[in-house]
Parts: structure tokens; C-alpha cells; sequence
């Protein structure tokens, strides 16, 4: 009886672990990246709102990026199956705490819906790259996800040297993009000064609500459980599921690298705003 316990903990624990690894393996650089774009995102609209003034940056550039936001949920809810019953893609309220808003609703017996909420919670983010894709395309004609030589694995997190080696990938796929959209053949003064303003608008304007990190919160806890009871299952005919989540995540990499993309831009505005912002208040006294 002992022996059949200890095995029964044995699979339990190897179920525990599987779990473990095959979400990081496919949310774990895509939860790093989403985290890192809001926070980007929120100090670019605080020190944006800071230089320009509320109305001027609201109307002026965030009405795009809200526009965008707003987009992206609608989108995932209506993959997900969520019925859509509002959808004010700019409408700021007086007091500032909303610029927009979708109303959704879903069938709380399906476990599909739920898990949608996860997607339709981090949208926003994801539809930052999706935006950054387009515009590039458009004005240059070249697709972006071309220059991501890298591919990022779980196995890149784990090993100092893999993680120099996606560093300095990813580093030289960014010198790469900005050299041909500023100083490329392609490269005008209109194209680039367009660009700069979507990805200053979006970018700014990209920031989860309280609702949306609860959404995605209660969605991803239903993964969670669907992956557990999954390993729970099947593991003991193999690990077949790790195996072939690290086999597709690497051609998921082109999309991480919009992400980053996104975020890079926005780091970069940060330093612009806040550089701004100090030469402001030597002359503005308030």
C-alpha cells in the first residue's frame, strides 16, 4: 500500500512540475513581456499628460492608441465567443478614469469563454505589436518579423550564455529595424515622423485597467486547471506536451520580437518625456 502511495505522489508531483514548465514555456516570456509594456506604458502617459496637458495629449494622440484598445478587446471577445453589447472606442468621462469602454458578457458554464477573458484582458498589448506590423508594412513595405533572426525558448531563461546570445540577437534585430526605417532607402520624412506618432500614440495609450488585469487573472487560472487536468490525464503515456510546446514556440518568436519592439520605443519616449519635461519646469512655473 505504501509502495502504490509513494507512486501515486510521484505522478502527482510529475504532473505539479509538467504543468509548471509547459506554462512557462508558452506564457512565460509573453507574462514578462505583457508586464513590462504596461508599466512602460503607464509612465509614458503620466509624463506625456505632464508635458502636453490632459486635453492636448488626449485628443492629440491617446484617442488612437484608446481607439486601438478598445479594438482589441472587442476582437478577442468575439473569438472567444463573449457577446458584445457596447463599444465606445473614444468617449473620455470628465473625471479621467475612463476613455472608453467594451461591454461583454459570456456563458459562465463554458470554459472556453473563461479562458477567453485571460486573451481579452492582455489585448491591448498584444494588439500594440499587431499595429506596429501594420504600420511598417504599409508605410516601408517590409515585414518586421523577417528581422527576428532569435527564437526564444525556455531553455534561453536557464542558461547565462543562451540568454547573452537571444540579447545580443534581439539587439542586433532592433539596430536593423530602426536603420531601415529612419536611414533605409525607403526611408522619408513624412513615413517616419507617421510612425513615430502611431507608436507614441499606441504606445502611451496601452495601459491595463484594474478590470482588465482581473479578467486576464481569472482567465489564466482556468488554463491553469485545464493544463493540470490535461497532464493529469495523459502523463503517464509520456511528456508529450512539453515536447511539442517547444517545438512551436519558437515560431511565436517574430511576434515576441513586436513586443519588444513596442516596448523599446516606448523606453525611449520615456527618456524624451522626462528630458522634456525637467527643460519645462526651468521655464514654466506653475
Amino acid at each position: 500500500m505504501e509502495k502504490y502511495f509513494s507512486r501515486l505522489l510521484d505522478y502527482l508531483l510529475n504532473v505539479l512540475l509538467s504543468t509548471y514548465n509547459q506554462l512557462f514555456i508558452l506564457f512565460g516570456p509573453l507574462l514578462v513581456l505583457v508586464v513590462l509594456l504596461n508599466l512602460s506604458a503607464i509612465f509614458t502617459a503620466r509624463l506625456s499628460v505632464r508635458f502636453w496637458g490632459r486635453n492636448l495629449f488626449l485628443y492629440g494622440f491617446a484617442w488612437l492608441g484608446c481607439s486601438v484598445h478598445e479594438l482589441s478587446h472587442a476582437f478577442f471577445a468575439l473569438i472567444f465567443g463573449h457577446k458584445i453589447s457596447e463599444v465606445e472606442l473614444f468617449k473620455p468621462n470628465s473625471n479621467g478614469e475612463s476613455l472608453g469602454h467594451v461591454s461583454h458578457s459570456y456563458n459562465k458554464k463554458s470554459i472556453y469563454q473563461k479562458i477567453g477573458n485571460f486573451f481579452i484582458g492582455i489585448s491591448p498589448l498584444l494588439f500594440g505589436g499587431v499595429v506596429l506590423f501594420l504600420i511598417t508594412l504599409l508605410l516601408f513595405g517590409f515585414n518586421i518579423v523577417s528581422l527576428s533572426s532569435f527564437r526564444i525558448t525556455s531553455h534561453d531563461f536557464t542558461n547565462l550564455l543562451l540568454l547573452k546570445q537571444l540579447a545580443t540577437s534581439i539587439w542586433h534585430s532592433l539596430l536593423s529595424y530602426f536603420t531601415i526605417v529612419f536611414t533605409g532607402s525607403g526611408a522619408v520624412w513624412w513615413k517616419s515622423a507617421l510612425l513615430i506618432y502611431v507608436l507614441y500614440s499606441t504606445g502611451s495609450s496601452m495601459t491595463l485597467s484594474k478590470s482588465d488585469v482581473g479578467s486576464a487573472f481569472s482567465g489564466f487560472l482556468w488554463l491553469i486547471i485545464i493544463f493540470l487536468v490535461f497532464n493529469l490525464i495523459t502523463l503517464w503515456y509520456g511528456n508529450f506536451a512539453s515536447v511539442f510546446l517547444n517545438r512551436i514556440v519558437g515560431y511565436i518568436s517574430g511576434f515576441y520580437f513586436l513586443m519588444i519592439l513596442s516596448l523599446m520605443a516606448n523606453l525611449l519616449f520615456i527618456m524624451i518625456l522626462f528630458v522634456l519635461n525637467l527643460i519645462k519646469s526651468l521655464f514654466v512655473r506653475r
